[in-house]
């Protein structure tokens, strides 16, 4: 009982959390703008808490699983100078984004200091090399460090590994420092069979062979790793919305509030449960640019078309659209929870 109380905190704070600071977002970016905000509420259903502020009514929900805040000439068009609709264009996609970047923002600065606080890195010099794979082959050794290869500046591990999977086995001209020296060294990756297919499928698997040191574990080092391993991290998500969109991502691998929630429930620690907070935050976020109707992006990108008919879409039109939107959202995410349950269960 008691775990269960502990997951059931944690998963609502982390929900809770993120969806206070994305609506945050739109409400301070409103009222730099001075748009008129009637209601701003965390969570959906029953209202738990409700005070009423000079303006504003805040609100506190029952059901953790969204939020809204609810501006002047949002929904409907108004005549009220403070209204939405009457904003100028640019100003108006500012608030519909402000969200969404808050959620980007902060869990790129919470994932950058936690990487930056663990240190742990994993530099590119040589510690030894592997028998019979390609490295000791060609004449790598310990205290080698890999600088380019075909002519790429190499800055963290998860470079080389990039570069030797795409290769297709192809031969690569590495670059070495050796005593203070830049060396040239050619060689083909080894190619391995992987026991685990239920990622990688048939792709095949190319190594070179290399043990690296790990990095010192100083500010400097650990600024610099943090720095490229965010980078790295923002790029992993970014290549899988393209794999979404290409069809590459089926509804087997997407995962939902149920899902999410599983995941939390199993988090240890607090560094861990930080760092998937950070990770949530951020694809929280981009997720809600995408531009598809109902999402902070379909908003973003009705405004665009507005910015370029220099007129505003029909209300009626617009109103169905993001209906339409809203449909196939709850319906995909009732599918995705479906999914979920039979996963955990």
């Amino acid at each position: 009982m008691i775990v269960f109380l502990i997951n059931a905190i944690k998963i609502i704070f982390l929900l809770g959390f993120l969806i206070l600071i994305h609506e945050a977002g739109h409400f301070f970016i409103a009222k730099l703008f001075k748009v008129k905000v009637h209601e701003f509420a965390i969570g959906f259903g029953p209202k738990i808490l409700t005070k009423q502020g000079k303006e504003t009514k805040y609100e506190l929900r029952l059901i953790p699983l969204g939020g809204f805040v609810r501006l002047e000439g949002e929904e409907t068009k108004s005549d009220d100078k403070r209204a939405f609709n009457n904003a100028s264009i640019p100003k108006r996609m500012a608030i519909v984004a402000a969200g969404a970047i808050v959620n980007i923002v902060f869990g790129i600065l919470v994932f950058f200091i936690i990487i930056a606080s663990i240190g742990n890195n994993v530099s590119t010099v040589v510690d030894s090399t592997v028998e019979g794979f390609a490295a000791e082959q060609s004449g790598i050794i310990a205290g080698d460090e890999i600088k380019r290869i075909n002519g790429k500046d190499i800055k963290t591990k998860a470079d080389i590994d990039k570069i030797v999977q795409q290769s297709n086995g192809e031969e690569l001209l590495i670059q070495i420092e050796r005593d203070g020296k830049e060396e040239e060294i050619k060689l083909t990756p080894t190619q391995k069979e992987t026991e685990d297919t239920s990622v990688l499928g048939d792709i095949p698997v190319y190594y070179l062979g290399i043990n690296f040191k790990m990095a010192e574990n100083n500010f400097a080092n650990n600024i610099y790793y943090a720095f490229y391993r965010t980078g790295e991290f923002l790029g992993s998500i970014l290549e899988s919305i393209k794999m979404l969109f290409t069809g590459n991502v089926g509804l087997d691998q997407m995962m939902g509030p149920v899902g999410i929630s599983s995941v939390v429930s199993q988090t240890t620690g607090l560094v861990e449960f930080i760092y998937l907070l950070a990770i949530i935050s951020i694809s929280l976020g981009v997720t809600n640019l995408l531009p598809i109707p109902a999402l902070d992006g379909g908003k973003l990108l009705i405004l665009l078309i507005e910015a370029i008919r220099r007129k505003p879409m029909k209300e009626e039109l617009e109103l169905g659209i993001q209906m339409a939107g809203f449909i196939i959202l709850i319906s995909l995410s009732i599918v995705i929870s479906y999914k979920d349950i039979t996963r955990i269960f």
